[in-house]
């Protein structure tokens, strides 16, 4: 089974589903690999080229108690949504796909 994140970079993204579906509300965190302080820009683009989603964060949604909440969105198409953060005043960065499979697509 292939992974539903693929991610690169000094900022990871996490997806905690093991599979995602058109139409299943995503939820993402994301880990520093090296310090970095915010604030952090996210953008998620659709397959299509659409800017699905583009956010400022004042904290990293970790995932960690008290962290500040997931980054969360509802993809509409299948195919490979990507994922950039990056620290607004700094070098950190990451980038990932996400893959989205059709509606009701069952074993993988």
């Amino acid at each position: 089974m292939a992974s539903v994140i693929d991610s690169q970079g000094n900022i990871e993204s996490i997806c905690s589903a093991l599979a995602v579906r058109a139409a299943d509300t995503v939820t993402l965190t994301f880990r520093t690999l090296e310090e970095s302080d915010p604030p952090y820009t996210v953008k998620i683009t659709s397959p299509t080229g659409k800017v699905v989603l583009e956010r400022v964060l004042r904290e990293l949604p970790d995932g960690k108690p008290q962290s500040a909440p997931p980054v969360q969105f509802k993809p509409l198409d299948t195919g490979d949504y990507r994922v950039d953060i990056w620290q607004l005043y700094g070098k950190a960065r990451g980038h990932a796909f996400l893959h989205v499979t059709e509606l009701g697509s069952g074993d993988d």
